[in-house]
């Protein structure tokens, strides 16, 4: 008699990984903290949103989970990113709206790539079809005021850093939608294992054949 070793779920690693950074990231853009105290968001950032996504999107890509793996890897790109920006040491000689004009343009790229996402979210499931709709919602309200951010401090969405309310807002939101899909994870793997049915519902998508 043999026995094959189960191999674990790395999804919920990497939607917790990045729905931390998410919200580290919408408390300080809502304006919970000070603008100088961005140590809130950096952190979490290049910990949560960098190494861990990036140890996730690896075991995804060992289980042959070309989604989650490019997901969970490119998301990782952009948080190493955005917070190797805000480093002193690496942001010496870039203006303060040079900065924001780089991750604004990031924003632009990543609401393309978030969209990609979202269409292929529509086979999975409705919690993280949800959780990438609001991402890609969050993506595209950091793009705005970022790219058009003047020297005078206003932005097409109005005066910096009040500007990124709305962006903080839903990406609260989506970090809340983060926690459904990664509690669904967890808690419905244990019950399964156990031979009982999971108690979060995801609503699947889509027919299976």
């Amino acid at each position: 008699m043999s026995f094959e070793k189960r191999k674990g779920d790395p999804t919920a690693l990497g939607i917790f990984a990045y729905g931390f950074s998410l919200f580290f990231l919408s408390i300080y853009a809502i304006g919970f903290y000070r603008w100088s105290e961005s140590i809130v968001m950096i952190s979490p950032a290049l910990v949560f949103g960098g190494l861990f996504l990036l140890i996730a999107a690896n075991w995804e890509y060992n289980n042959g989970n070309t989604f989650g793996a490019t997901a969970f890897g490119t998301y990782s790109a952009f948080f190493l990113s955005f917070g190797i920006a805000h480093i002193g040491i690496f942001a010496w000689g870039f203006s303060s709206i040079e900065v924001a004009h780089f991750v604004g343009l990031m924003a632009v790229a990543f609401t393309i790539m978030t969209f990609i996402y979202w269409l292929g979210s529509f086979k999975m499931n409705l919690a993280l079809n949800l959780t990438l709709l609001f991402l890609l919602l969050t993506f595209a309200l950091y793009a705005v005021p970022l790219t058009t951010l003047a020297p005078s401090m206003s932005t097409a969405m109005g005066t910096f850093p009040s500007a990124l309310k709305p962006a903080g807002y839903v990406g609260f939101l989506d970090s809340l939608l983060t926690m459904w899909v990664g509690a669904a994870t967890v808690i419905n793997d244990r019950w399964e294992m156990a031979g009982l049915k999971g108690p979060i519902p995801v609503f699947p998508l889509g027919k299976k054949k």
